[in-house]
């Protein structure tokens, strides 16, 4: 399924750089703001409660109304039981460090010919790391080794060890407001479906923890069930449900966007290149 939508989105691409690239022009965008997740311990499906800020830079290749363009971001995800009250006795939290690289293809939806707002729709696909971590007596705690709901135990042959770079498609909407020939500015959102239910570390049961102590050792038993830090009394719930693996985990970032369209040459004087260059410049021609 992944390979067949790779192969369309690339064929949609090819067909709108050949077809319709006679005055592309390039640019370089830079963007800031906040990346959040939903998943098992983030519940709400856009938030602000827990986000963690996101950098990234992107270069473009625009083309009529169309801008392909790859992307690179960096940023932060993060959630704990403790902001909860319905999840608070479970005790559990993490942090991760995401990195994605992408390529969109975006398609400018321009109200009229010189308008200076650009609202914009965009899709495409791309790859992304993660790798959650918690913190345990002060020291910080990467949890994916563990296995800490039975990943790689020889008795659930079932559960693997989930990677930590996977694929994405990422799609959005975002508008842009030109501020002078070649630059713009705006506001973007965009989210990443994704095929892991993991970038929590949380997703499906508590493991058998004789099990999990033996192969993985007594930390993994501590960080897979954090109750007893709060409830000495409270004993490990083997089998019994730690997440939900019925629907996959998500992230998403909400940015301010800085986009410079670099204009072409003009050779000039009274040629027919010079004015086909002084054409691209004009700021209709702008994206």
């Amino acid at each position: 399924m992944y390979l067949k939508a790779q192969n369309f989105f690339f064929s949609i691409v090819l067909i709108c750089l050949f077809g319709v690239n006679a005055n592309a022009q390039l640019g370089i965008q830079m963007n800031t703001g906040l990346m959040n997740y939903g998943g098992d311990l983030q519940r709400n499906p856009y938030t602000f409660n827990q986000s963690r800020l996101t950098a990234g830079a992107a270069l473009l290749y625009n083309f009529h109304n169309f801008v392909l363009r790859g992307s690179l971001a960096y940023g932060g995800i993060q959630a704990g039981d403790s902001t909860t009250k319905v999840y608070a006795s479970r005790n559990l939290n993490f942090k991760s460090s995401i990195s994605d690289l992408n390529a969109c293809l975006e398609y400018d939806i321009r109200l009229h010919e010189d308008s200076k707002f650009i609202p914009y729709i965009f899709a495409g696909i791309g790859v992304f790391h993660f790798n959650p971590y918690t913190f345990y007596n002060s020291k910080k705690v990467f949890l994916q080794p563990l296995g800490t709901e039975g990943e790689g135990l020889s008795i659930y042959p079932d559960r693997k060890l989930y990677k930590l770079t996977q694929n994405e498609y990422p799609l959005g909407l975002g508008v842009k407001y030109k501020i002078a020939d070649s630059w713009l500015i705006g506001l973007e959102f965009n989210t990443r479906l994704i095929f892991t239910d993991y970038l929590d570390d949380v997703s499906n049961s508590y493991p058998d923890e004789t099990a999990l102590r033996n192969e993985h050792g007594q930390l993994a038993v501590d960080l897979s069930f954090r109750t007893n830090e709060i409830n000495p009394s409270a004993t490990f719930p083997s089998g019994k449900a730690r997440g939900n693996p019925k629907q996959n985990d998500n992230f998403y970032s909400s940015v301010i966007t800085l986009t410079y369209i670099i204009p072409e040459p003009n050779f000039g004087g009274g040629s027919g290149h010079g004015r086909h260059a002084a054409s691209i410049n004009c700021p209709k021609k702008v994206h």
